[in-house]
Formats: C-alpha cells, sequence, structure tokens
C-alpha cells in the first residue's frame, strides 16, 4: 500500500511541474473573496485590489482583465521592464510597449494618494509579483520541489512501515493481556460475560485506530506535496477544505447530538432490560416453571412477543426526537414514505398476524398435534403468526395461511390424547346384525394400535333399501399413526368378512349376485403376495 501512495503522488508532483514548465502561457486563479473585494492576482499571489470601474468596465472586469495581462507577461523571458506614463486621465503602467493597467483619479481618491504614487506603487507591486512568480516557477525550484516531494514520500513510507511493525506488536500485546483478563472475568461471572462482547468491540477499536492514523499520515504527506508547487498548492488548500472542513462540521455535529445520544442510549438500555426481564419471565411460564392462575403455557411465547413488540414500538416513539435529524425534511420525507409503503403492503400480513394470536388464544391446537384444516390432516410443525405448517402421512409440508384456518373448520384428533375413529360398510338383510357387530369388534381387537379401554362399538346409522349401515367407532392410540391404524383396521376387516362367509355390500348393491363375493382364505396370499410364514 505505501509503494502504491508513494508512486501515485510521486508520479502526480512531478507531472504538475512538468507540464507547468512546458507550458509558460499560464492563467489567473480567481481566489474565492468577499463579492466586495476585486483582486489582480497571478497564480496564487493577489496584488493590487482594484475598487473602482471606469466607464462600462466594472471593477471585477478591469481586475479580470489585468490579471490576464499580467500572467501573459509573466511567460515572457525575460521580463520586459516595466514603466509609468502620464496622460490627462491616466496613469498607465507599461510592460514595454504593452499597456499593464491604466490608474484613474477614481483609483486615487479612493486609495487617498496621489495618482502618480497610486501607479508607482502599483507598479513596483507587479515587478516584485513577477519576479516572485518566475523564481517559483523556474525549472529549479521545481527541481527541489520534486527532491522535497519525494523525500516527504519517502518518509511517509518509512513511518508507514514503522507504524505497521509496531502496531502489529502493540496489537498482539493488547490482544494478549486482553484475552487473560477477559478469561478471568468470564469465569469470574459463571460465562455471563462472554470472551467474544468483549473482544469483537476491542477489536473494532484497534483496528479504528490503525485506519484513523494512516489516514493522518497520508493526509499529511499529501498536503506536504502539493505545497511544495505553486501549481498545487490552491490544490492544498482545496484540500484542506475539502478534508477538514466535513470533519469539522461533523465534529460539531456530534457535539450537538450527544445529549440526544445519551437519552437514546439510556431508552436503548433500559427497553433492553425490559425486553429480557420479559423473556426471563415468560420463558418460564412456557417451561411451567411459574404459572399463572388462567394462563396456558402455549399463550406464554405469543404474549411475550407482543410486549417485546410494543416495548420496542415504544421505546422508537420516546427516542424519535432526539435522533440527531429527526426534524429535518429528508427525515420526514424518508418517514412519510415507509408509513405509506407499509400501509399499502401490509394489510394482508396483518391480517395474518392477528389471526396468529386468535388462534392462540383460542387454543385451537398446538405444535405435535393431529389436525385437520379444510381438505389437509397432518401434524402441526409450526405455529408461527403468520402460517401454520402440517406436515401429512406422505412426509408432505403444507403451508397455510392463518386467515385461512380462521375462516375454516379446524379438527384437532389431539384434544382428548387419544382420538377417535370410524368406517363405515354396509351389510344385506339376510346377515344377522349381532354377527356383523361380533365380527367388527374382532377385526379391532385384532388391530395394532386401537386401544381396549375405552372399548369399541358398532352403530347402526342406517336402514337403507338394501342392506343396513354399519359403522365402527373406535379410539387409536397414536394420533399420528391414524391412516396406517385405519388402513390396518380395514384390512382386518376384510379377512374376518371372508373367514366367516358375510358379503360387504358396498359401496353399490342392486341384486344378490349367484355365489357370495368372497375371497376364501387359500386365496388370500395369491402371487405376488406370499403368507407371513415367507416373508
Amino acid at each position: 500500500m505505501a509503494q502504491v501512495v508513494l508512486s501515485f503522488f510521486l508520479g502526480f508532483v512531478l507531472f504538475t511541474g512538468v507540464a507547468s514548465g512546458a507550458e509558460p502561457a499560464l492563467k489567473a486563479v480567481e481566489t474565492a473573496l468577499p463579492p466586495s473585494r476585486h483582486v489582480v492576482q497571478l497564480g496564487d499571489q493577489e496584488i493590487v485590489e482594484i475598487s473602482k470601474g471606469f466607464k462600462a468596465f466594472s471593477a471585477e472586469a478591469r481586475a479580470r482583465t489585468i490579471s490576464r495581462r499580467i500572467a501573459e507577461i509573466a511567460a515572457e523571458m525575460p521580463l520586459p521592464a516595466l514603466s509609468v506614463e502620464e496622460s490627462d486621465i491616466s496613469s498607465d503602467i507599461m510592460a514595454g510597449e504593452q499597456v499593464l493597467m491604466s490608474v484613474f483619479d477614481a483609483d486615487a481618491e479612493a486609495a487617498g494618494k496621489p495618482r502618480a504614487a497610486l501607479a508607482a506603487d502599483h507598479a513596483r507591486a507587479f515587478s516584485e509579483a513577477l519576479a516572485r512568480y518566475q523564481s517559483t516557477h523556474s525549472h529549479e525550484a521545481l527541481l527541489t520541489g520534486a527532491a522535497k516531494t519525494a523525500g516527504t514520500l519517502l518518509a511517509l513510507l518509512a513511518l508507514l512501515i514503522l507504524f505497521e511493525r509496531g502496531n502489529r506488536r502493540l496489537r498482539e500485546a493488547i490482544l494478549k493481556r486482553a484475552d487473560t483478563t477477559i478469561a478471568d472475568m468470564e469465569r469470574k461471572t459463571f460465562s455471563l460475560v462472554r470472551a467474544n462482547h468483549i473482544r469483537v468491540p476491542l477489536l473494532a477499536l484497534l483496528h479504528g485506530i490503525r485506519v484513523t492514523v494512516l489516514a493522518l499520515l497520508i493526509y499529511a504527506a499529501i498536503d506536504l506535496s502539493l505545497s511544495y508547487f505553486p501549481q498545487t498548492r490552491r490544490f492544498a488548500a482545496q484540500l484542506s477544505d475539502l478534508v477538514l472542513g466535513p470533519l469539522g462540521n461533523l465534529g460539531s455535529s456530534v457535539l450537538t447530538a450527544i445529549p440526544g445520544l445519551l437519552v437514546i442510549a439510556i431508552i436503548v438500555l433500559i427497553t433492553r432490560w425490559l425486553t429480557r426481564s420479559s423473556a426471563f419471565i415468560f420463558d418460564r411460564v412456557a417451561d411451567g416453571r411459574i404459572h399463572f392462575e388462567g394462563f396456558y403455557p402455549e399463550w406464554a411465547i405469543p404474549t411475550r412477543r407482543i410486549i417485546n413488540l410494543l416495548l420496542v414500538v415504544g421505546a422508537v416513539m420516546i427516542a424519535y426526537p432526539y435522533i440527531p435529524g429527526s426534524d429535518s425534511a429528508a427525515f420526514k420525507g424518508v418517514s412519510i414514505f415507509l408509513g405509506v409503503l407499509f400501509s399499502l403492503g401490509s394489510s394482508g400480513v396483518i391480517s395474518n398476524v392477528v389471526t396468529g394470536f386468535m388462534i392462540t388464544y383460542m387454543r385451537a391446537f398446538k405444535v405435535g398435534d393431529v389436525v385437520k384444516i379444510g381438505e389437509t390432516t397432518g401434524v402441526v410443525v409450526e405455529s408461527s403468526l403468520l402460517v401454520t405448517r402440517l406436515r401429512t402421512i406422505r412426509n408432505i409440508e403444507i403451508t397455510v395461511p392463518n386467515a385461512q384456518i380462521l375462516n375454516g373448520q379446524v379438527t384437532n384428533f389431539s384434544v382428548t390424547g387419544k382420538p377417535t375413529v370410524s368406517t363405515q360398510l354396509t351389510i344385506g338383510y339376510d346377515t344377522p346384525w349381532r354377527q356383523v357387530h361380533a365380527m367388527l369388534l374382532g377385526a379391532a381387537a385384532r388391530t395394532p394400535g386401537i386401544v381396549d379401554q375405552p372399548p369399541a362399538f358398532v352403530l347402526q346409522t342406517a336402514l337403507e333399501d338394501f342392506y343396513i349401515r354399519y359403522e365402527l367407532m373406535c379410539v387409536v392410540e397414536t394420533p399420528e399413526r391414524m391412516p396406517h391404524i385405519l388402513s390396518r383396521l380395514h384390512q382386518n376387516i376384510l379377512d374376518t368378512f371372508n373367514e366367516h362367509g358375510v358379503q360387504i355390500m358396498s359401496p353399490h348393491f342392486i341384486d344378490n349376485p349367484d355365489s357370495p363375493a368372497l375371497v376364501p382364505k387359500s386365496q388370500w396370499h395369491a402371487a405376488p403376495a406370499r403368507p407371513p410364514a415367507e416373508g
């Protein structure tokens, strides 16, 4: 980095000096002055002030014209001799055969001197300025400035190398001492204060100090290098205004904003303490260590979120007037813009958030419950403020917006711990209903996952035209396996009815067949199925 800086500035300064020496015709540079002053300039020198105009020429126009003429004369080698020629209306300062400036009676009156004496003073000032200009713009002066610049940049390079080495050693020493202190502090506070909580800000501080010192060294070298040449001195002044001016304004703004920043810091600390206290209390309510009458553990997390949101919003409202620049038009414009975006784009989001809170406090379901929402049945794997996620029996995760849940019907199979499943089938009138009841209850007893208590039972839900409709009701042990248990129950019902030679009339029945629609036991494991002993 130091080599790049050295090469860049050495090339810039040398290029400026050579270009200036190769091009003798120079232009006057107008320095920013108060509007009432109009000064004749040569390079960065202010020679004389023009306070009066003459006829159609204003004082500003006269100063500009004289500056251009003296710049043209300064490019001549050797310099012409200056003289004063008197006339009835003016005293003319001559550079050879060219009129450099005319001094009028109005100028003498404004200066409080005789016209001839004022013209002689101006001529002497012009002669000194021209001699000084050519002296500072000579090749010897440029070589001297280049040598000084090279010395400055070499000194900068040496300082950068020394600083980097010293900074590396100092940083290692500080971190070594800090690690020992931090480890001791972490041990004494029982890991309440973590090492990263102190080490990361310390590293940031050391890096900031390093960058600041490097910037100051480079700025000083640039400023000195530019000041060695009359062609670049104005850039040095502009660089000072460009760098030091904003830094001064920034420092002044920071000092002005310190009281407000202190208030904001206090508000942030209080808000952080309150949110942590809220999290501490509601986390213990959620795991059952703290109990409030009528307050359920599943309400703890959403209630904590609501309270923390209100705390943050309240803190922002209180701290807003103390934010630096909060009363500016730009800050207000951004606030209005964000408010409009939020109001236009958040209606659906807010609806889902409100619905999420309502579902939570309604206790419709919780994570781990087996529910049916609309036509979707699955296990609740996540219930957030915006959506609820279900995992179905096919291991597919389905996301349901909370607004849709509130507008629909929710069936919770886990609300009692052991849900009830049912299946229906139709049997002809020629089969005794007591036999049907016994076969259905036997099939339920043979099905793994169906509990004995409470016992299964059968309902005759309808007497149709050609058959009787039966419904078997039984309780399963694990709601997550309801589809598997129901499938196994259907298998056992088919086997039981085939064993006893009873034909199932579902789904449609028109007339009795010539032979019952049964599967004999010898055909239960027809190819490619294999009997249990083989498989």
